[in-house]
């Protein structure tokens, strides 16, 4: 009983630290050749069975995510506080409320792709036109 326990206990452990290696992809973001504040970048595997989405948090236009190798789509957003009309408040009394203010062809509808390969820069710049 003890060794096929032991046996299991160290078949868990090998398989723990088996699995696909992720890279580290750094790189920037601007907009209209200003660095974007804050946001959020994820990278999405053009083909859904060989990874999955992995993502990272964009600060004074700079991020380091950790991603497979592979094709990916990649999607940016970038939220700003906006008022709401005169008398309207969200449903925890807000006066303003987030909004994407990137084009969708960044984000819904991305335009934007990586080929992720070890220890890799990617830049983007983006435009509002």
């Amino acid at each position: 009983m003890r060794l096929s326990s032991l046996c299991v206990v160290f078949s868990l452990l090998f398989l723990a630290g088996c699995g696909p290696s992720l890279h580290s992809v750094t790189g920037s973001v601007t907009y209209d050749g200003t660095a974007l504040a804050e946001g959020d970048i994820v990278f999405k595997p053009k083909d859904p069975k060989v990874g999955r989405p992995e993502g990272a948090k964009i600060k004074d236009g700079k991020y380091t995510a950790k991603v497979q190798a592979g094709s990916y789509n990649v999607e940016i957003t970038a939220s700003k506080l906006v008022k709401l009309p005169a008398g309207k408040k969200g449903a925890l009394g807000e006066t303003e409320m987030p909004e994407q203010y990137l084009p969708e062809k960044y984000n819904k509808k991305t335009e934007l792709s990586a080929d992720v390969s070890a220890g890799m820069t990617k830049d983007f710049e983006l435009k509002s036109q």
